[in-house]
């Protein structure tokens, strides 16, 4: 009896075990940071999305006043990652834009995918020098910092970010990180 108790629990935790019950899920800096963007981010490049890159590219070449299309190409060659393409349709809509901290962030996303941590770093505080609220930019700049191994600056961000609202998703997902990076 004892015997067939044992080799049943054996298999369970077989079971269990081949199942992955027992894997543990770490999320990285960078996944955290990629998950926290306002834009949905593709693992791989299809051919639609190139050609749709194209086809906005053609229209802000004809039209380089049309600033929203540039905004729009800007964020789907980051999406897609071509960074530093993306950077250059940003740093072109900034200069007409200056106050759009969101577009400001963004390139700062480029940057610190590019894995350019000072640059990303110092991108993304400008965004706060025209938002200086702006939850996304403390939280990410506490990203850049962990990739950058400051993580006594990392921290800092992050307790920023978290009470800025810490019952938003940012906030919560800031408190998440100080927790895992005690």
């Amino acid at each position: 009896m004892y015997g067939i108790i044992g080799a049943l629990t054996i298999f369970g935790v077989f079971l269990l075990f081949v199942s992955g019950i027992f894997d543990s899920v770490e999320v990285t800096a960078q996944q955290q940071f990629q998950n926290t963007e306002n834009h949905d981010h593709e693992t791989s490049v299809d051919l639609n999305k190139i050609n749709e890159i194209n086809r906005l590219a053609e229209i802000v070449k004809k039209n380089p006043e049309n600033h929203e299309t540039l905004l729009k190409l800007g964020h789907l060659l980051n999406d897609n990652g071509f960074y530093a393409r993306a950077i250059e349709k940003y740093n072109k809509y900034i200069s007409i834009h200056p106050d759009n901290a969101d577009v400001i962030v963004d390139m700062g996303v480029c940057y610190f995918e590019l894995k350019q941590y000072d640059k990303a770093i110092e991108t993304i505080k400008s965004a706060l020098k025209v938002n200086p609220k702006h939850q996304i930019a403390h939280f990410n700049l506490g990203i850049v910092n962990i990739a950058n191994n400051n993580l006594a600056e990392a921290k800092e961000w992050c307790k920023k970010a978290r009470d800025i609202d810490p019952n938003s998703n940012i906030g919560k997902k800031a408190e998440n990180l100080l927790k895992s990076h005690n």
